[in-house]
């Protein structure tokens, strides 16, 4: 298994009012929230607009985690992307994770933390939830 595959491991997507979709952190340590400078998901080919990430009950819009300073993402954790959106009608859909890092203890000269892009790809299934149920 590679650096990023477990991201995307076992995911189902749930695809409702609210569509969700639990991932992993894609890298291979633990990070504070706010080391998460961006979330972007693609399904069949769609950026998802809005997007939410729900960890320890809490929902934040993917633009805020950067101010997020008492939250961390274990490894361990599934983290749930949340987004309103016309759900895939299709029963498996094509899934982009793209999640940006700023990794806090690799720092180059002129004390700037080195950033990083991962990305995801996979084949989720996709199973409807009906009207008025959270997954």
């Amino acid at each position: 298994m590679t650096l990023t595959e477990h991201a995307l491991r076992g995911a189902v997507l749930a695809a409702g009012e609210t569509c969700r979709l639990a991932v992993g952190l894609p890298w291979y340590r633990s990070m504070p929230v706010s080391a998460v400078l961006g979330i972007d998901l693609t399904i069949d080919g769609e950026a998802v607009p809005d997007l939410h990430l729900r960890l320890e009950s809490r929902s934040v819009p993917v633009d805020e985690l950067d101010r997020v300073e008492d939250l961390a993402w274990f490894l361990q954790d599934r983290a749930t992307l949340e987004w309103r959106a016309p759900a895939p009608s299709d029963a498996v859909a094509d899934v982009v994770l793209r999640v940006r890092l700023q990794l806090p203890n690799l720092v180059v000269p002129g004390g700037t933390a080195v950033q990083v892009l991962q990305e995801v790809r996979g084949a989720v299934p996709v199973e409807t939830v009906p009207v008025g149920t959270v997954p």
